[in-house]
């Protein structure tokens, strides 16, 4: 499906396979995020997107025959609404959409609301809901978003690095907590067999990925926090991410990698991780809950990531993403995200409120310095009773 009737050319693709072409025009424009790159969106689709019976509608806009600008959407079916979501959303951090960066300097949000409107009428959704938009993204106010955008429950938490470590760590850390910090990492080199790096060989790669599943599994079940890959699809997704497990066209395509620390002959701690653009993207960590606790194994290896992103040349900026925790608010800043939701039909009116509702009542608790402690405590309680039947 495609529009004419504008400056740009608009085309809905419905695989990814379609659009890949113009995802290799716009791969060097420097105007993306990891988590809506071919690479990540592919191997969500083949996996999560699949049993979730998800329907691709991926938005290429083309001016004068080039690529300005790659919207990744999905079709959902939310409740009696065809609901516009972006691709992959349920496990990315941000969303962004790939541009031209000439276009992207440029665009209004006057024409953004006509591309949407066309996008409507081309895809028939009842309702556009948007999560997890930056406000402020490459230099200007991020032009999918208009008056009507609410924050989002969490922000993303990023710095920009300086190329001394010893000064940042410093700089965000007080004396007695890199005191106690670097005692805990002597503990852990005492141990034996002290390393901590990234997983290069297939077979380390797969040893530290299963170590990884089975932290996140084990802390699940003694914390009642939930786990986001539990399902062998999200399994399968992050397993195709780390080159494990080849896509549909039988490659093995390595896009994110895996970092651990090992030490007493045991990986202790995991952090899985994308470098794009200058940026070191961490998506999602683990740690073991064993003897090895105490000395916070997790946080060392946190601190080995930093000092590592600062000493690359390649690397400027560090993203932890989404959600606020204490190590993250140590060494970066809170970056506010946010929604967007635009209904187009009576269906389109009764799901946005109910959206609007549930994201309400979300950000009340994960605000509340009441009903957030609570809720975990109530998870943990929960997990201990379960662990106990």
């Amino acid at each position: 499906m495609t529009s004419t009737s504008s400056p740009w050319h608009l085309t809905v693709l419905n695989s990814l396979s379609e659009a890949l072409p113009y995802w290799q025009q716009l791969r060097t424009a420097d105007c993306r995020n990891p988590y809506q790159s071919s690479e990540w969106l592919s191997s969500w689709i083949e996996t999560i997107g699949k049993e979730r019976k998800i329907k691709a509608a991926i938005v290429v806009i083309q001016v004068e025959g080039k690529p300005a600008a790659i919207l990744p959407f999905a079709l959902e079916r939310r409740g009696l609404a065809s609901t516009l979501t972006f691709l992959g959303h349920q496990n990315g951090n941000q969303n962004t959409g790939l541009w031209d960066p000439s276009f992207y300097s440029e665009v209004t949000r006057t024409q953004i609301a006509d591309i949407m409107r066309d996008v409507q009428i081309q895809t028939g959704a009842d309702v556009v809901s948007l999560s997890n938009i930056p406000e402020h993204w490459r230099g200007r106010p991020h032009p999918l978003l208009n008056a009507s955008a609410t924050q989002s429950p969490s922000p993303i938490f990023v710095q920009d690095l300086p190329e001394a470590f010893d000064a940042f760590f410093r700089e965000t850390h007080s004396k007695s907590s890199r005191k106690n910090l670097l005692r805990k990492q002597r503990h852990l080199q005492a141990t034996g067999d002290y390393r901590v790096g990234r997983a290069v060989e297939p077979e380390e790669v797969d040893h530290a990925f299963q170590a990884f599943l089975d932290q996140r599994e084990k802390r699940a079940e003694e914390a009642g926090i939930p786990n986001a890959f539990s399902s062998p699809e999200a399994q399968g997704f992050l397993a195709r991410l780390l080159g494990l497990i080849p896509s549909v066209s039988g490659e093995h395509t390595k896009s994110m990698d895996i970092w651990f620390l090992e030490t007493g002959g045991a990986i202790r701690a995991t952090y899985l991780c994308v470098e794009q653009d200058g940026t070191l993207y961490a998506y999602s960590n683990s740690v073991a809950h064993d003897d090895m606790l105490p000395n916070s194994p997790g946080l060392v290896l946190i601190k080995e990531i930093v000092e590592y992103a600062c000493g690359s040349e390649q690397l400027n900026v560090l993203d932890l993403g989404l959600g606020e925790e204490r190590y993250k608010t140590a060494w970066t800043k809170a970056v506010p995200l946010k929604d967007l939701a635009m209904a187009f039909t009576w269906k389109g009116i009764l799901q946005k409120k109910k959206d609007a509702f549930r994201l309400q009542i979300k950000a009340g608790i994960r605000n509340s310095d009441v009903l957030w402690p609570l809720v975990r405590r109530l998870r943990k309680l929960k997990a201990g009773v379960s662990s106990r039947g």
